[in-house]
């Protein structure tokens, strides 16, 4: 199973870690496999040098890492989920909504050693790049204010200081080749809502702003703020609001796109 499945689009993090993974054990011969792994060390060092990060850094926007499975093709949750190291298995709490609460406690109990394993029989012939289920590890950064009304210049601070915690999860060499995290989705706690974002100047409505449905979300730039000279938004409705980098960038590194297969199981092959 390729690295990048286990996590979460809505995250840059999916992009940007995808290219440290390159063990064999991730692409079985293009098919998943019974048991698929990866490496504990990566969400061990991510949580650490999240930690490191100076509180500035982490007043507006944070990435706090919340792993859980998603299941997008109707199946069940994965057969097992466990902690594998050389000589032993620690089973993860994995609840019926699909939150792993003790995921963060016990890789790094363990220091960050050995694999992290899906044992998953129902999907084991299915392509590897297959998502019916998804594994994320809760790695976009979300404002901790949940609204309704945002500023501007909060938003704008938002941007800025998510690009700053997204570069702990690229290598130092490969920073320069992060995107710009200029662009806002909008994911509302009913997968029913409707976006329903409005801008104001200086207390005025002054119109509505249009996002494009994408991933979990809808998105779109903080740019159209400035072009609609806003100082402020207001969030209709139940939601979190996080950042991510352009749709053009997201589609092509093919964050928010899960791969679904319709001969396999009848549904759409793309989810956006």
């Amino acid at each position: 199973m390729r690295f990048r499945e286990f996590l979460s689009i809505s995250a840059i993090g999916a992009m940007l870690i995808a290219p440290m993974a390159q063990a064999d054990d991730f692409d079985r011969e293009g098919l998943k496999g019974l048991v698929s792994c990866f490496p504990a060390k990566y969400a061990v060092d991510i949580n650490e040098k999240l930690s490191e990060k100076s509180a500035d850094r982490r007043d507006v926007v944070d990435i706090i890492m919340a792993p859980k499975f998603k299941i997008y093709d109707g199946g069940q949750l994965p057969d097992r989920f466990f902690l594998k190291s050389e000589d032993s298995e620690t089973e993860f709490t994995v609840k019926p909504n699909g939150d792993v609460p003790d995921f963060l406690s016990l890789v790094s109990a363990a220091k960050g050693e050995g694999d992290i394993c899906i044992q998953d029989a129902a999907r084991k012939d299915r392509p590897s790049d297959d998502e019916g289920l998804y594994f994320e590890m809760g790695l976009t950064p979300y404002y901790k204010s949940d609204g309704p009304r945002y500023s501007y210049q909060q938003l704008k601070e938002g941007t800025k200081d998510a690009k700053s915690l997204c570069k702990v999860m690229v290598p130092s060499v490969a920073r320069m080749f992060m995107p710009d995290t200029d662009h806002l989705s909008v994911q509302y706690d009913s997968a029913d809502a409707a976006p329903d974002i409005t801008a104001f100047k200086d207390g005025n409505v002054i119109g509505k702003v249009t996002a494009t449905a994408y991933g979990d979300g809808y998105v779109f730039a903080i740019d159209k703020l400035k072009d609609m000279g806003a100082d402020s938004i207001e969030i209709t409705g139940p939601h979190k609001l996080g950042v991510v980098p352009s749709l053009k960038a997201m589609k092509r590194f093919g964050i928010g796109k899960k791969k679904l297969y319709p001969e396999l199981y009848g549904q759409t092959k793309e989810k956006l």
